[in-house]
Parts: C-alpha cells; structure tokens; sequence
C-alpha cells in the first residue's frame, strides 16, 4: 500500500473542491442564461420568484460555490504552509 502523505491528500483534495468549483460555476451561468432568455414578467414568477424551485437551486447552488471556494483558500494556505520549512517564515 502506497504511503500517502498529509500534503499529498491536502492537494488531492485541493484538485477536488477545484473540479466541484468549475461545476458549480457552469451550472450557476446556465441557470442565469435560462432566466435571462425568460421574459422580464416571468423572472420574478413561477420557478424565479420568491421560494420558487430555480431561485432555490440557485441558491444552493451560489451557497455551495462560496464554501467550495473557502475551503480552496484555507487548503491552499495549509498547503503553502506544509511545503515552506519553519526557518523560511519572515
């Protein structure tokens, strides 16, 4: 069995939350192209209005994305800190 260590599974996970981002970002952008293609009276009915299924996906979805791209940032750090030896810190 393969010996994987801390940074190794930090940046897998890094290559993960990055490949959920750009899902995330693509849903998000054919949501908004389909309301944008709706008739401006229907944009805040039905599936857009208020508690409406597309408002809510979208803003599961916008959600999501904010987390996902949190925990890219605090990764990304935890992993610049694993790859820099203490004596490098100024």
């Amino acid at each position: 069995m393969p010996i994987v260590n801390k940074a190794d599974e930090m940046k897998q996970r890094l290559a993960d939350l990055s490949d959920e981002r750009e899902r995330l970002d693509a849903a998000i952008e054919e949501m908004i192209a389909a309301m944008a293609a709706l008739p401006p009276e229907q944009r805040s009915a039905g599936d857009w209005g208020p508690n409406g299924a597309s408002i809510r996906k979208y803003l599961e979805l916008t959600e999501r994305q904010a987390a996902v791209e949190t925990e890219i940032i605090d990764l990304g750090r935890a992993i610049v800190e694993t790859d820099e030896p203490a004596s490098s810190v100024h």
